[in-house]
């Protein structure tokens, strides 16, 4: 550390702020850059018998830090900004993506249709592409939404949920090998769906227990034909396997519980959950995103593998992107990215003002700085009125 100085901790007062982290040694933080001592790290340090601590830093007056919270605001949207003028720009690319990768998995469903052994080489190729667009811009999904609704069904899924499932590798800092296995478990998850009566995947009522109990038979008869039909190793088969599976033990096929599901079945649960919600099913409406989030999160605690929840909601945030909110002041706008650090203080793309009149111009709203805005509730297309795609 440079200019490194020494400070007495009797000369320490609760409240005060350095520009640089505090450390008690030189490997032990005691305080964060811009973070404000406590009394309680004045008594701990007393405790310990330190009698200085050590920062690079110097003291900020409560102007000082307001001015460089204000200055990391700034530079945060700026950089929100560019990644969604970047985003938009892909939404070609995306689609060309999804279709190749459609007709993969199309050609691979068919396969598993007529129990005929299939080579993966063409899927291995789209999921290299996807993990790259994904890598290129991580809110690359939002261009998922709504497409190719009302065709096969199980494949757009699968696509999607693969997506989701990339973008949280890619956050676990995964190797390039762990994210194509990931990839290609993901995409392949709804195999054993194809062994189940159509009439049953189709059907517009709920269904009847003896129904529901053919559906859960669809991870084994996934796992089986992965197997038997390609030279796909384990820890990709079992995606398909295990994707029902919860952390609490009460999912199927075999009830597993906690680490005893593998990795990549406990991203790709999340995923496939999250996806599921935000598409229209033959049995239900869709869900919008901020209230798809709020019911993985909620059901979260037995569900799914808590750490990788985490990771996720920092990824989608509480308001993904393209998320419709209601301002304090009555206006109407669009999310178009946040920071992990402040998920309710979102960037905001103006839709409506508060009088309910379309806005015309780009008017971005930065919760991050004007703290005297904040989200109401969240909408849905439906109440706005509105594509989110002609918003965008």
């Amino acid at each position: 550390m440079a200019n490194i100085r020494k400070i007495s901790v009797e000369d320490l007062k609760p409240g005060m702020i350095f520009d640089k982290a505090i450390y008690v040694d030189s490997n032990n933080i005691l305080v964060r850059a811009n973070e404000a001592i406590k009394e309680d790290d004045i008594k701990k340090l007393m405790t310990w018998g330190v009698s200085e601590i050590e920062t690079a830093g110097k003291l900020l007056n409560h102007g000082e830090k307001k001015e460089n919270n204000r200055k990391s605001s700034i530079i945060q949207a700026e950089k929100i900004l560019k990644e969604y003028n970047d985003l938009l720009k892909k939404r070609k690319r995306l689609i060309e993506i999804f279709q190749k990768t459609r007709e993969a998995v199309e050609e691979a469903y068919n396969s598993i249709k007529n129990n005929r052994p299939f080579e993966v080489d063409k899927l291995k190729k789209t999921v290299d592409e996807i993990i790259k667009i994904t890598y290129e811009n991580s809110n690359i999904f939002l261009f998922l939404y709504g497409l190719e609704e009302g065709k096969d069904y199980l494949v757009t899924h699968s696509i999607n949920a693969t997506f989701y499932a990339i973008n949280i590798g890619i956050a676990l800092k995964y190797p390039m090998e762990k994210l194509r296995e990931l990839g290609l478990g993901t995409l392949l998850i709804n195999s054993g769906m194809i062994k189940v009566p159509v009439y049953i995947t189709r059907k517009q009522s709920n269904l009847t227990e003896q129904e529901f109990n053919q559906i859960k038979t669809h991870p084994l008869h996934g796992y089986k034909a992965l197997k038997e039909l390609t030279d796909l190793n384990d820890n990709i088969a079992n995606i398909s396997l295990q994707h029902h599976e919860q952390y609490d033990g009460k999912g199927y096929p075999r009830g597993l519980s906690g680490k005893e599901i593998d990795e990549y079945a406990r991203i790709a649960s999340i995923a496939d959950s999250y996806e599921s919600q935000i598409s229209n099913r033959t049995y239900r409406s869709k869900v919008y995103f901020y209230n798809a989030m709020r019911n993985l999160l909620s059901s979260g605690v037995n569900k799914y593998d808590p750490d990788i929840l985490k990771v996720f909601l920092s990824k989608m945030s509480v308001y993904p992107i393209g998320s419709i909110v209601e301002i304090n002041d009555s206006s109407i706008g669009i999310v178009i990215g946040s920071i992990p650090e402040k998920p309710l203080r979102p960037i905001i793309k103006l839709v409506f003002d508060k009088n309910k009149k379309r806005v015309e111009k780009t008017v971005i709203l930065n919760l991050l700085n004007e703290t005297s805005y904040y989200i109401v509730k969240a909408l849905d297309e439906t109440e706005v009125g509105i594509n989110i795609f002609d918003v965008l």
